[in-house]
């Protein structure tokens, strides 16, 4: 089955094809989440259609949740019950100039693709990851939304090729921010730290569901904290996670250290596995 016979959406409309001056495609005027779908459930999808709309508030584009749950509940109907769907939300079509009008309404675009294929060592055994040049722009009034502008993340992940599986960006300071799809987590001392995202990166809702529920319904300490490379290399363990992947051990970053997926990476990836059984390796 083709997209356009059941796989994507477009206001609604079975459709892979979207207007010429649509201000996503212009501009980057718009946000989107992409979700973990497991037996016909999309995981987290309270998380994921919160930060939508917040991300939305902040780039002043009306979104109406029941419209994109009812075209969520098309695509279900259709697709596959297994795989990644995703949800873009555009400020809709416009004029030539960057001017925005309030009346223009939204377009959505609603599409599933197949589950990645990930292997399964990379959960248990780690993976490898290098520090990219590309840094991240301070940008307070983005920072943590999922806006359709990626190039930073594009550019990224254009300096490796098969011999790393993440990339970890930092900003203009030196700080350590986030991987080019996923967020970092450091355990030392007892605790779990995160690097803050006050002036830039995304606030994904893995990270969210693990400081929020996860971790503290297993009474473990999490706080966000600014990181350097130097301080990496005195974390004990490390793992990047995000809502498509779930958690991978970082078992070596080059030129910064080496670890091995320790116990307190294995109890939260084993507590989430628990909880989303496609998570397990």
């Amino acid at each position: 089955m083709s997209a356009v016979e059941g796989f994507c959406l477009v206001n609604g409309q079975w459709s892979d094809v979207i207007p010429a001056r649509d201000r996503g495609l212009a501009y980057g005027h718009g946000i989107f989440e992409t979700i973990r779908l497991s037996d016909g459930k999309l995981l987290m999808s309270e998380l994921h259609l919160e930060r939508l709309k917040r991300g939305a508030e902040r780039l002043s584009i009306p979104v109406d949740s029941t419209i994109v749950q009812s075209y969520l509940e098309m695509l279900l109907s259709r697709c596959p019950d297994h795989g990644v769907v995703k949800v873009i939300c555009t400020a809709g079509e416009g004029a030539r100039g960057y001017r925005t009008y309030p009346q223009t309404p939204p377009n959505f675009i609603v599409h599933w693709g197949p589950p990645p294929d990930y292997p399964n060592h990379w959960v248990t055994e780690g993976i490898s990851a290098m520090v990219c040049e590309q840094r991240l722009a301070s940008f307070p009034r983005l920072a943590g939304i999922k806006h359709l502008n990626r190039l930073e993340q594009v550019l990224a992940r254009m300096e490796w090729q098969d011999q790393f599986q993440e990339g970890l960006m930092r900003d203009n300071e030196g700080h350590i921010i986030e991987g080019t799809m996923t967020n970092l987590f450091c355990f030392r001392d007892g605790s779990w730290l995160t690097p803050s995202l006050k002036s830039c990166g995304v606030a994904g809702v893995m990270r969210q569901y693990l400081m929020d529920k996860l971790m503290p319904a297993m009474n473990c300490p999490v706080r966000e904290s600014q990181l350097s490379l130097e301080s990496l290399s005195g974390m004990e363990e490390l793992f990047v996670c995000n809502s498509i992947a779930g958690i991978w051990p970082v078992r070596h970053i080059a030129d910064v250290g080496q670890w091995q997926p320790g116990k307190a990476t294995k109890a939260v990836s084993s507590a989430l596995s628990e909880n989303f059984t496609c998570f397990s390796a």
